[in-house]
């Protein structure tokens, strides 16, 4: 009888170290339909579902050898062949104790299996990032779902740290520096992995910066697919609908807010993809995460003397747009140039970070823009402020931790929750006369300014 192990089962496990060689030789033999097997201190062997169906022969060989060895073959199991990998990869990797790491000695095909297995597991969980947190001796893992953090464990240093160095170096078209972990920088790496039957292609945004023990390395997930329908995407229909009459008009800054990870960009995209034929959008990026056909997207590099937003801008107005897309509002130079720019007729969307409607409004005026200015008729036409809350999982047993659905998570999806505020007289009035903060408490007041919510699950 074969019994089936989880992720958290098999980590529990220790590999047997007089049969590293022996597994890593096989699962190396057995790669290409995705095989792998695992011996056990303990006398389990433990092997994935297509290495049991496929080369059963190549199975019983190795529990044979393991026999000769001495290791008695106590108990059958299957498990993930990524898994198994993965306890193989971090058996296999030199330790860090003693000696300077060097990621370069790491055989670069075990390094982009162990991040192709690593996203595989992302995919699987449908989270939207994975987090690794660098210590003088292992990485912690962490992964983004729903909006928290789960699946935490500890791998082994070299390997994660082996897996990044060499999809950097190999695998990116933006990286053009020596791996060094006491730099901050950030990349874009093209990948491709077996997801559901099919090769999911994406593209993994890298941002890894120095910290006090190591070094942390945040990775964003951008998935290869159609843009977003923005009646796909869960508004409540009168808020849909007002959206709408705002790109029959095109003109006007409209603005997005929310904190990072609430689907500013996804809204943004899904804008643009509304936008008839016959007009030319140009959005400016940082960096470009959704591939928009028809829509002319322009990288920016925030802190570059001439690719960063404000000079973007006044680039982009010299190309003649109808509409102009900035994927952030983030200083005032660019604060003043995106005004600018709906001041001479130009349709701009622009996502600024802010808790709320009126929040953004604050930040506007904290980055130059006076009352005055964002009063003008015509000109500030309306502002979305949108959360994604999460949903409680429904299908937890009494140990949420042991569950399959939510992963132990104990979430099952995120709610999107919004807040439009359009700009009318009676707000203009309230910006020259300096009564902002009153006009949004009677709003309040009157049960107007509140997040209304429609049930969505955001699947990724």
């Amino acid at each position: 009888m074969i019994t089936e192990l989880n992720d958290e089962q098999l980590l529990a496990y220790r590999l047997h170290p007089d049969m590293l060689a022996a597994c890593i030789e096989v699962t190396e033999q057995l790669n290409q339909t995705d095989g792998a097997v695992f011996i056990s201190d303990d006398g389990r062997l433990v092997a994935s579902l297509n290495a049991w169906q496929q080369h059963l022969i190549e199975v019983q060989n190795l529990a044979a050898l393991a026999q000769l060895q001495g290791v008695r073959i106590q108990q059958w199991c299957s498990a993930s062949a990524r898994t198994i990998r993965s306890r193989l990869h971090d058996a296999n990797a030199p330790s860090s104790t003693g000696y300077e790491f060097d990621p370069y000695q790491l055989d670069h095909t075990q390094a982009q299996q162990a991040l192709e297995d690593l996203v595989q597991q992302a995919l699987l969980l449908q989270a939207s990032d994975i987090h690794l947190l660098f210590q003088p001796h292992h990485a912690e893992l962490a992964f983004r779902v729903h909006g928290q953090l789960i699946g935490r464990s500890n791998r082994n240093r070299e390997t994660m740290a082996g897996a990044i160095a060499a999809a950097l170096n190999t695998r990116s078209d933006d990286f053009r520096e020596l791996f060094d972990e006491q730099r901050l920088s950030s990349a874009s790496i093209a990948l491709a992995v077996p997801h559901n039957g099919r090769l999911q292609r994406l593209r993994l945004r890298v941002q890894k910066s120095p910290t006090r023990s190591g070094f942390a390395v945040t990775i964003r997930l951008q998935l290869e697919q159609e843009p977003p329908q923005l009646a796909a995407l869960g508004f409540p229909q009168e808020v849909l609908e007002q959206l709408q009459r705002l790109l029959v008009k095109l003109s006007g800054l409209f603005i997005v807010v929310g904190a990072t990870g609430q689907g500013k960009t996804t809204t943004l995209a899904a804008l643009n993809s509304q936008i008839p034929a016959t007009a030319k959008v140009i959005s400016l990026e940082d960096p470009i995460e959704i591939i928009q056909p028809r829509i002319e997207q322009k990288p920016v590099i925030a802190d570059h003397p001439e690719l960063n937003f404000a000079n973007m801008v006044k680039v982009a107005l010299r190309e003649d747009p109808d509409v102009l897309s900035i994927s952030e509002i983030r200083d005032q130079a660019t604060a003043q140039a995106a005004y600018t720019a709906a001041l001479t007729g130009h349709f701009v969307t622009a996502t600024v970070h802010a808790h709320d409607t009126f929040g953004a409004l604050y930040r506007l005026l904290d980055l130059g823009l006076t009352s005055g200015a964002l009063a003008q008729t015509g000109v500030v036409v309306g502002i979305l402020a949108q959360r994604l809350v999460a949903q409680a999982c429904r299908q937890c047993p009494a140990d949420a931790s042991q569950c399959t659905h939510c992963h132990g998570s104990g979430v099952s999806g995120r709610q999107l929750a919004v807040e439009l505020l359009m700009i009318d007289e009676e707000l203009r009035c309230a910006l020259r006369a300096g009564e902002l903060d009153s006009y949004r408490q009677r709003l309040a007041e009157q049960g107007k300014l509140s997040f209304h919510t429609e049930t969505v699950e955001f699947a990724r």
